[in-house]
């Protein structure tokens, strides 16, 4: 194992934001109470950076036109750092950098069969020697405006293999039964819901939610899982392969097999997956003027318990006004709900009947191109969503897992291709995964405006501030985190020579790391950065590259100008008052109102068990009311609503008998006396 810590530059940077914030540490000393169990994990996949376009000698405008690039993880960070920024006791970040998956494990291949990773691997073996020449990379039959390969897509791909493994075990097995954490998200690329069984499309080449799942079915026994998929575009791919686990001859199986009878079927697979999808049905890969008839059968599909399958498509519509989307939220797009609901009913019942146990997994596809800040260029049908859509639709999500699956929530992320849509959904998407309220104000333009600043080239903080810019000093606090999360952004986006990385012991945990850095870091200049600029594919079928063909969204607009903002700052007063209101409101009692309403639903043994539990401790819990918390047995949390409260109001005594610094997360103790109204203390 390295000796280096990947995480080490945020930690550094996070210590600089304690700092900068001292408010934070005053809620930090309540919030330590709440335990990891009932924090959401986040995966960084560092390799899925090295999947990188290669054809070096294509026209400048053509490349342009490739939108699934690394820079896609960069605006992610961005999103997971302004999520930290407000609840920084909610969320425990990894980094995969250990642990590489291979595209010949069992997982992979009961998704794909043998044949499909090999010819991925020999393909990306074959793809330098060709670019070398001038030549394509990918066979003709493929859309090569859509998929690229090289040596390094292999890293990139078991990079990303490992990513999933991580999180499935993050949220079944943990570190330890108290560490369990019933939620993660996984920040990875290239997308793969459009990867069918053997076949390629939309920037995909695996299926990351099918190895996923049958990763989860290998090593933890899970039977049934509901694919819950936001992105703009049908997931094609992840449909098709429930048919296949519905025992129907895969299109690209053309060996003879006894198994199946006459009409292509025989018995369906374990685990039994469900797909739920809404989807803009003009779409990729149901656009008009390239769809087959049979693509927009498969994108209207709807079939419940019916032949082995649980399909159900519902197709966005457009909208005028918040209110307007919200009756068209509950009306029809949480149908997809219900539906999901009904297939985890079926199949306890189901699983009761054969004796067998019933384990469930929610799985979202979480693709952010539906996104109300997405390209227009992408969106050409005038059908999205607000960005409080990803907090409303993740938090329905965890209420199905409390009913159905342990609470177990499973995010992967999708499409996305313009800064301020992936930013700006990853940020509500990571607020709903904890049961948070998104505020109207963080989504507003402006302050999605300030945080992709930091994806820009050389990104360096403003020349003019003001002392009462709540937006812009949070917003360059958030910049900074999320471009120290990963040190490959160093390499493959920044292109800087100078690279930060300091040497550390590997601690278990963020609450550790961060406590011991603490007091013990000198603080660094900023890192030097680089642009980003995010569209999306054409579904333009293409076999020869031509420098002077009509290339799609060409007249999209990418700010690759090297402008002064100083000379157009406008400060927003009632704005910034709003936002700090906001930020400032954020309490103790708020956080844990929320994650009580994710207890788990106990049986009735076990809830007798820990009603005895509790009455032989009741004394003990007299005395000590600095507990708000139980883990039961299955390593699920518990805050009951008597204590938590009460106890969450009063400022924690370090020097109380039992205060470990272990129990923060995400934030290190600092002793203060002063009293601060806001996150920022005097300084905001």
């Amino acid at each position: 194992m390295s000796t280096q810590d990947p995480l080490e530059n945020f930690y550094r940077q996070f210590q600089i934001f304690v700092k900068n914030n001292p408010n934070v540490i005053s809620a930090a000393r309540a919030a330590s109470q709440i335990p990891e169990s009932a924090k959401a994990v986040i995966i960084l996949s560092p390799y899925s950076l090295q999947h990188q376009f290669p054809r070096d000698w294509v026209s400048s405008s053509y490349k342009k036109t490739i939108v699934e690039r690394p820079e896609r993880l960069l605006a992610c960070s961005m999103g997971i750092s302004a999520a930290i920024t407000m609840y920084p006791a909610l969320f425990t970040l990894k980094s995969s950098h250990n642990k590489m998956g291979s595209l010949l494990s069992p997982h992979v291949y009961k998704v794909h069969g043998s044949q499909w990773p090999k010819e991925i691997l020999r393909l990306c073996k074959e793809a330098d020697s060709k670019l070398a020449q001038g030549k394509l990379e990918v066979p003709d039959s493929w859309n090569s405006g859509d998929i690229y390969l090289s040596s390094k897509t292999v890293q990139a791909l078991q990079g990303s293999i490992g990513a999933l493994e991580t999180a499935v075990d993050s949220i079944f097995k943990g570190p330890s039964p108290e560490h369990i954490s019933n939620r993660a998200f996984v920040a990875i690329r290239p997308p793969g819901h459009h990867c069918h069984f053997a076949t390629p499309s939309g920037f995909c080449v695996l299926n990351n939610a099918h190895v996923a799942i049958e990763y989860a079915a290998d090593s933890y026994d899970v039977t049934h899982v509901a694919v819950l998929d936001f992105d703009l575009h049908h997931g094609d791919g992840t449909q098709d392969i429930c048919w296949k686990r519905a025992g129907f001859k895969p299109d690209e199986e053309t060996k003879e097999n006894e198994e199946y009878d006459g009409f292509g079927k025989k018995l369906a697979e374990f685990p039994r997956v469900g797909y739920f999808s809404m989807h803009d049905i003009n779409s990729f890969p149901t656009e008009s003027g390239f769809a087959t008839k049979e693509n927009i059968k498969n994108a209207s599909t709807c079939i419940m318990n019916s032949h082995d399958l649980n399909i159900w498509n519902i197709h966005l519509s457009s909208w005028s006004n918040e209110e307007e989307f919200s009756k068209l939220y509950r009306s029809k797009y949480r149908l997809l709900f219900a539906k999901a609901d009904e297939f985890f009913k079926t199949a306890k019942s189901e699983m009761a009947d054969m004796g067998k146990p019933f384990k469930g997994l929610i799985l979202l596809s979480a693709g952010f191109d539906a996104s109300e800040f997405e390209q227009k260029t992408m969106q050409r049908h005038s059908v999205n969503v607000p960005t409080e859509f990803y907090t409303m639709f993740t938090k329905d999500a965890l209420k199905l897992a409390q009913m159905h699956c342990q609470g177990k929530v499973l995010s992967l992320m999708e499409g996305g291709y313009s800064d301020k849509a992936i930013t700006s959904g990853v940020f509500a998407h990571l607020i709903g995964l904890q049961n948070q309220d998104w505020i109207k104000e963080w989504g507003s333009e402006h302050v999605v405006k300030e945080i992709v600043r930091g994806c820009k080239p050389a990104w360096k903080p403003y020349k003019t501030k003001r002392s009462k810019d709540v937006i812009r000093v949070w917003a360059e606090e958030v910049i900074r985190l999320g471009r120290s999360m990963i040190p490959e952004f160093e390499d493959v986006i920044f292109k800087s020579k100078e690279k930060i990385r300091q040497k550390t012991d590997v601690a278990p945990t963020i609450s550790q790391r961060v406590t011991r850095s603490h007091g013990h870091y000198q603080p660094t200049s900023p890192v030097k950065d680089s642009d980003v600029k995010l569209d999306r594919h054409s579904p333009e079928k293409t076999t020869t590259v031509d420098k002077d063909r009509n290339v799609p969204f060409i007249e999209q607009h990418f700010s690759d100008e090297d402008e002064n903002e100083d000379d157009d700052y406008v400060y927003d007063e009632e704005l910034n008052e709003t936002f700090n209101k906001t930020v400032e409101d954020i309490t103790i009692d708020d956080i844990s109102r929320h994650l009580e309403t994710l207890e788990i639903v106990q049986s009735d043994d076990e809830e007798e068990e820990q009603q005895s539990r509790s009455r032989s401790q009741r004394s003990s819990h007299q005395q000590q009311q600095q507990q708000p918390r139980r883990l039961q047995s299955n390593g699920m949390y518990k805050i009951p609503s008597r204590t938590t409260t009460q106890h969450l109001r009063q400022s924690r005594n370090p020097n109380a008998p039992g205060y470990e610094d272990s129990d923060i997360s995400m934030i290190s103790h600092i002793s203060t006396t002063r009293k601060h109204t806001t996150r920022s203390g005097g300084r905001w």
